[in-house]
């Protein structure tokens, strides 16, 4: 899969305010139905709710790579959010969270939503590749490295 059929710039949100791991929750599944009126803003925050009551998915670093099964969804979509200030995000590692990578995967989908998170952990393990998120003034920026990955 490639990353450019994931995510476009408008699913790129930097400098968000959100002050939770809920309201960050609630920007991504807005960013989600703004850019796919086909699905519920709810269903879409519930199934990343859902998700996180399993375990945390903030991977360390300041990263959390937010996910879901989404019955009606056809296509994996992805979504990045720098936050202007790190929240609580229960991460393995304890610390705040800055930047988060979301996907909505369809309910068929296995395999390869495993290969996209594990590509995601391998790119986010990298410093400069998180400086350059975190530091980053245009989605523009932000889209030429991800779809990179």
């Amino acid at each position: 899969m490639k990353f450019s059929n994931l995510i476009k710039i408008d699913q790129i949100q930097l400098n968000n305010s959100a002050s939770s791991k809920k309201k960050a929750l609630e920007a991504i599944s807005q960013i989600i139905t703004d850019n796919y009126p086909e699905y519920n803003t709810n269903q879409v925050f519930e199934t990343l709710v859902e998700r996180e009551r399993l375990g945390s998915t903030g991977i360390g670093h300041g990263v959390a790579l937010p996910h879901g099964r989404l019955a009606e969804c056809t296509d994996t979509i992805g979504v990045f959010m720098s936050l202007s200030e790190g929240i609580d995000y229960d991460a393995i590692d304890k610390e705040p969270v800055k930047l988060l990578f979301a996907l909505i995967i369809p309910d068929h989908s296995t395999e390869e939503h495993l290969q996209i998170l594990a590509k995601l952990a391998e790119f986010f393990r990298n410093t400069n590749n998180r400086q350059i998120l975190e530091n980053a003034t245009s989605s523009e920026t932000v889209y030429n490295l991800l779809i990179n990955i």
